[in-house]
């Protein structure tokens, strides 16, 4: 029998290379224009799954290597992870300067005092939260663990995943200290989409279906993960409806959506004669540079660009599907 750290994943490749794609589909919105609900389900429901499945793969493959190498294992991936993160930071500096000095005049040293904070929370450019808050939910999970157990870790990452959902039922707080509170935490902090309200729960459950090989335990994943979804198209429409948002980025059904639906593509076998491991590839640098062609496209093509969800799908794909190869064969230190 091929052992879990031999064992291919053509299934989840597959997906992170669809998640890719969806989150060009969730930064240019090329619906809503002409179909304002379609536009609502690509964006604000299918693009949402795309950083917990992220999330959850991270966490299943790095405790398949805690549990089958050795102790460095996870040092050295969280080397790698960090190093990735630096160089992306650095690399989109001027695209967030750019974008910063179009809404808001800041100062040099404000910039400068503003970096570190941008680092260690939402990155140098709006996607780049993802890195630090998966950095940052590694590094939680692994420490959490070495004291306690997985048990009280996914309670915890529940609890904490319940917090960050005040940011979609924002609207359902009618207690007027506990909204000043929660208001006050989202004027310092903009959001609860971070490593310790979003990622810590998502990165869990990956580590609590490698440990053991719980996944065989899992009977009808893709079933139920079509129960789930289907619940949670309910759930998105119903925030929608009431205005209770103030974005859209959690949902209280993603979670076991997510997990079955991983589960599923975990135990699924793909005869496809396709490179999986180029698309694996593929995704991580999509998701890294298609957001310099998002502010490239509003430099160089203006109002046409903003106003015009077509123009911007048809102009950031094609050159971030451009760039991915460039940098997968001459720059590899970028992926």
């Amino acid at each position: 029998m091929t052992s879990a750290k031999t064992r291919q994943y053509p299934a989840v490749d597959v997906m992170k290379f669809v998640c890719a794609f969806l989150v060009i589909v969730v930064h240019t919105y090329p619906f809503y224009e002409v179909w304002p609900d379609l536009g609502f389900v690509t964006s604000n429901i299918l693009g949402r799954i795309v950083i917990p499945f992220f999330f959850i793969s991270a966490g299943y493959f790095m405790q398949i290597g805690r549990c089958h190498k050795d102790e460095n294992y996870f040092r050295s991936y969280i080397k790698r992870l960090i190093k990735l993160y630096l160089i992306w930071s650095v690399i989109y500096i001027p695209f967030g300067m750019h974008k910063l000095g179009s809404m808001m005049e800041i100062s040099g040293a404000l910039w400068l005092a503003a970096l570190p904070i941008a680092l260690f929370n939402i990155g140098t450019y709006f996607h780049l939260w993802y890195m630090s808050a998966l950095i940052f939910a590694m590094v939680f999970c692994h420490l959490f663990l070495k004291k306690f157990s997985m048990k009280a870790l996914l309670i915890l990452g529940g609890v904490l995943f319940l917090f960050g959902l005040i940011e979609t039922y924002h609207g359902l707080i009618t207690n007027e200290i506990l909204l000043q509170s929660v208001n006050t935490y989202f004027l310092l902090m903009f959001t609860t989409r971070n490593g310790l309200f979003f990622g810590v729960l998502f990165v869990a459950l990956g580590m609590a279906l490698a440990d053991q090989n719980r996944v065989e335990a899992i009977r009808h994943p893709f079933a139920k993960a079509a129960a789930a979804f289907g619940l949670l198209v309910v759930e998105a429409f119903t925030v929608r409806h009431f205005h209770w948002a103030l974005d859209y980025n959690m949902y209280l059904m993603t979670v076991p959506f997510i997990l079955y639906w991983f589960a599923g593509l975990l135990r699924t076998r793909l005869d496809w004669k396709l490179n999986f491991k180029a698309l694996r590839e593929s995704s991580t640098v999509i998701y890294f540079c298609h957001a310099m062609f998002l502010e490239l496209g509003e430099i160089l093509l203006g109002s046409l660009y903003l106003t015009n969800g077509a123009v911007r799908f048809c102009f950031v794909f094609p050159l971030t599907m451009i760039m991915t190869a460039i940098i997968r064969k001459w720059l590899p230190f970028l992926k």
